[in-house]
């Protein structure tokens, strides 16, 4: 496997009480009033998961490490 650091977050849809997975390797900028990372959009993203319940974030973690070849996934603060 590579050794190349993916950033990740969690983003959590409001209707339907799921969670998605985002997870890019080109993320370097951070927002200049909070301090926080930007992702690019979803589209431009390495994975993007569907939605799932919070209690299958390990299985969703390890298919991004199968699908991007990594196994430093890293989440944004």
């Amino acid at each position: 496997m590579f050794n190349t650091i993916a950033k990740a977050r969690l983003t959590f849809n409001k209707k339907l009480k799921m969670y998605k997975l985002v997870c890019a390797f080109n993320v370097t900028q951070r927002n200049v009033k909070t301090g926080a990372l930007m992702f690019p959009v979803q589209k431009k993203c390495d994975f993007v998961s569907g939605d799932f319940a919070y209690e299958d974030l390990q299985k969703e973690l390890a298919l991004a490490e199968k699908v991007l070849r990594t196994n430093n996934i890293v989440f944004a603060d």
